[in-house]
């Protein structure tokens, strides 16, 4: 008897991290500078950051990498894409932790993730459990399904009033605040803080 082929499906991550949205939102950096930093520069890129986040799996990166370098017109159409997705979700949560609404961009996210595979089963993996999906499909609704859920699971959760745009106006990122007092002002104390401390004492001792 013939051995049976494995499944063809991919498994993604049943609960994407909260806040992969955000860290896929901040792919671009120094965003209040005239020339922002961008982590993505290509297709291939694109494919690793969701391979090292955990937005997809090896395998399924592999194959998509394959694909792009073999389609390569292609592929930059849905980089670009992409792109455009990751500066929605920021737009998003930047203008929605000021209080305004972004009615456009909430129907973008919507028609990308009417378009993302169905969540509709579960299947055990070596750690757990992950959603049973069809192979990914190389657009960028495809490749960043697990990214879009996460916008849509963070933008219904409680914890989106704790999505904060950093104070520092050159850096801009957008981050989780998972402080107890829920009123952190940097992303993080180590860069942005510190900068602003650093500021703050040459001022005063500049004006002493």
């Amino acid at each position: 008897m013939s051995r049976p082929s494995p499944d063809p499906d991919v498994a993604l991550p049943a609960k994407a991290r909260a806040d992969l949205c955000l860290d896929y939102a901040n792919t671009r950096s120094w965003r209040g500078r005239a020339a922002a930093h961008d982590e993505l520069g290509d297709f291939a890129r694109l494919i690793d950051w969701c391979v090292s986040s955990g937005a997809i799996d090896a395998a399924s990166g592999h194959t998509l990498a394959a694909w792009g370098l073999e389609h390569r017109a292609r592929a930059t159409i849905v980089f670009r894409e992409a792109l455009e997705l990751r500066e929605t979700i920021y737009r998003l949560f930047d203008r929605d932790a000021e209080g305004r609404r972004q009615d456009d961009d909430l129907a973008r996210l919507n028609r990308a993730l009417a378009t993302t595979p169905a969540r509709a089963t579960l299947r055990r993996t070596g750690a757990g459990f992950a959603w049973r999906v069809a192979p990914l499909k190389p657009t960028a609704p495809g490749v960043l399904a697990a990214v879009l859920w996460s916008a849509a699971d963070l933008l219904v959760d409680p914890r989106r009033s704790r999505v904060h745009a950093c104070a520092n106006d050159e850096c801009r990122w957008v981050f989780l605040d998972d402080s107890k007092s829920g009123n952190r002002r940097w992303c993080a104390m180590s860069s942005c803080g510190n900068r602003a401390k650093a500021r703050r004492h040459y001022r005063r001792h500049k004006h002493a």
